[in-house]
């Protein structure tokens, strides 16, 4: 039995989801054969087999994954395969005999709160926090006991955040020499985070607060700050468009912005960006640090790139585009809507929508170095 281990080279994310498998399950592969995508926050990532065998999926299409376990498992035999499948099976109808999964504190903790502790993902061992996190969400939520937003000097934009994720403090940062925009609140699905802040900006509370603090005239525009699901940007882009909440753009000073260059709203652009000679960008992108859109790129709406891109002249992004890092794409190329490009891509011909761009992953090894 040998395990199929996933190519990690994006650092930034713990979890994935299998987005296709290219074997049957039991079908016998040759080493080197393409298995399985798996798709993060960043990146497409492909999986291929390590060695010959007979192949036992360990997940299942549109299945969550942690990256760091086997996504499948190699046998020499057949047989072997199935007896190991079969107590695996034995296995899982034992823990659900048994109910979940949880430490004593946690079960005391349900019993006190009347959580139902088989309605918590048992996939891990339930904690007290899993429990204590299940009954505040089904809590009624008392918004007086939260942070209200900050106040500002007259004549600063008043800007909300929607994430309180690391996109967030990019876009902070790039209002923090600003003299004419501050963020004043961020709104966070994650309860856990209600009531802190995010590099001095208070989590307010969720999305279902927008609406009451816009009729508050607590802020004066939003910037979607979630940087890596263009899912994500969307829904709320047009969340805000229902409400009638404008959105504010949130260009970081170092970045280039040449003659002629178009930007809608609701765009978030990092540190050393450059769009070049009429360069057209549509309406909540997330652009991250050191991009380079050269003249005459179009951009539509909604999409989300890691930091160092490179474009030449002509190229053409559709709408909920997602680029992971250090991508090169030639002259005149067009991205269809919905296209993903995983990291080192190098894009020399158009991409119909809703395709994917994979790059193959080198394994490098990491050896002590020779003493002089």
């Amino acid at each position: 039995m040998k395990p199929v281990i996933i190519p990690t080279p994006d650092v930034n994310s713990e979890h994935g989801v299998v987005v296709a498998w290219f074997a049957d399950n039991h079908a016998w592969v040759d080493a080197s054969a393409d298995l399985a995508e798996v798709e993060t926050s960043k990146a497409v990532l492909e999986v291929t087999a390590p060695d010959s065998g007979y192949v036992l999926h360990l997940a299942n299409v549109k299945d969550e994954i942690t990256l760091t376990a086997p996504v499948a498992l190699l046998f020499d035999d057949l047989d072997a395969l199935k007896a190991h499948e079969a107590a695996l099976a034995a296995q899982r109808e034992a823990l659900k005999a048994e109910g979940p999964r949880a430490s004593l504190k946690a079960i005391q903790r349900a019993e006190e709160l009347g959580i139902d502790l088989s309605t918590l993902d048992s996939s891990h061992l339930i904690t007290v926090k899993d429990v204590e996190a299940a009954f505040a969400a089904i809590q009624p939520v008392d918004y007086s006991d939260l942070p209200r937003p900050l106040q500002t000097k007259e004549g600063v934009q008043r800007v909300l955040l929607i994430g309180g994720g690391l996109g967030a403090t990019q876009v902070i940062d790039i209002f923090a020499g600003s003299t004419t925009q501050q963020a004043v609140a961020v709104l966070d699905d994650k309860r856990d985070k209600w009531g802190s802040d995010v590099v001095g900006v208070p989590v307010v509370g969720g999305p279902d607060r927008l609406a009451a603090l816009w009729q508050e005239q607590a802020f004066d525009a939003a910037v979607i700050a979630i940087s890596t699901s263009v899912a994500a940007r969307k829904k709320f882009r047009e969340l805000c468009e229902k409400l009638g909440i404008p959105l504010a753009n949130a260009i970081d000073p170092t970045s280039k912005i040449a003659t002629g260059v178009v930007i809608g709203t609701g765009n978030v652009i990092c540190a050393f960006c450059h769009f070049g000679f009429e360069a057209q960008i549509g309406d909540n992108n997330f652009f991250s640090a050191y991009n380079s859109f050269d003249h005459h790129n179009v951009i539509a709406n909604d999409c989300s790139t890691g930091p160092g891109n490179l474009t030449s002249s002509r190229v053409k992004l559709g709408n909920q585009v997602r680029l992971g890092t250090g991508i090169h794409i030639e002259p005149g190329v067009e991205l269809g809507d919905r296209v993903q490009v995983a990291s080192g891509a190098t894009i020399v011909r158009s991409v119909p929508a809703d395709h994917v761009v994979k790059t193959k992953v080198v394994t490098t090894t990491v050896v002590p170095a020779r003493s002089k």
